[in-house]
């Protein structure tokens, strides 16, 4: 009799388990289109934000590839700024339609006009969720850790021009509101992809200007 009801007891913990897989895997994903509307205002809401990030590049028909870490700053819907630090300091600025970017060690820096919608991966953090609804299609993964992915794959062109990536992912933390990846795949099949992590606040003055003693060329 108590074989028998230890047997009962292991037949009843595995249908348990098995009722959990079942509804976690039937779990249905959210909204894609609200997921990144919500991490787009709570970071506008929040104002002036750093992270750490580290950027991966794998070449296409390649498994690995080069690494560069160092600090982010987001200023939406505005200003996004990378200041990479290892393994050589280098920066990058956008603010508006004017982008800088510098080498910290030869003190040399290039000053010119961009437009974020035609640069691969600046799009993805700087246009609005409907600037994004015109180009790509969105859907959405559950993850494990209650993360969620949100997978992007252009839209027909329709008249302008052929989209630089081929195809996008965010990785959400529903919890905190905030972006943990952010990768791409380029047309030539290169990936690149950032890891996020460490958000705080941020004092807006002097973060999103750029550096002195560097000489500017245009």
């Amino acid at each position: 009799m108590r074989e028998r009801r230890q047997s009962l007891l292991v037949v009843l913990i595995l249908a348990l388990a098995w009722a959990g897989t079942a509804q976690a895997q039937t779990a249905t994903a959210p909204d894609p289109w609200k997921v990144l509307q919500g991490v787009r205002q709570s970071l506008v809401d929040s104002g002036p934000t750093a992270a750490a990030f580290t950027q991966s590049y794998i070449p296409a028909g390649f498994s690995s590839g080069d690494s560069e870490s160092g600090r982010l700053a987001l200023a939406l819907p505005d200003c996004l700024r990378w200041d990479y630090q290892d393994p050589y300091p280098k920066g990058f600025l956008l603010c508006g339609g004017v982008a800088h970017s510098w080498s910290a060690q030869d003190k040399k820096g290039r000053r010119y006009r961009i437009d974020r919608k035609n640069e691969p991966g600046l799009d993805l953090l700087l246009l609005g969720v409907d600037d994004l609804k015109n180009r790509y299609r969105a859907t959405s993964r559950l993850l494990d850790g209650g993360r969620i992915a949100v997978d992007l794959a252009p839209l027909a062109a329709k008249g302008r021009q052929v989209e630089e990536l081929t195809d996008a992912s965010f990785v959400v933390d529903p919890a905190a509101q905030r972006l943990a990846e952010v990768s791409y795949h380029d047309r030539e099949g290169n990936l690149t992809r950032f890891v996020i992590k460490d958000y705080k606040g941020l004092p807006r003055q002097g973060q999103f200007s750029p550096p002195s003693g560097i000489r500017w060329e245009d």
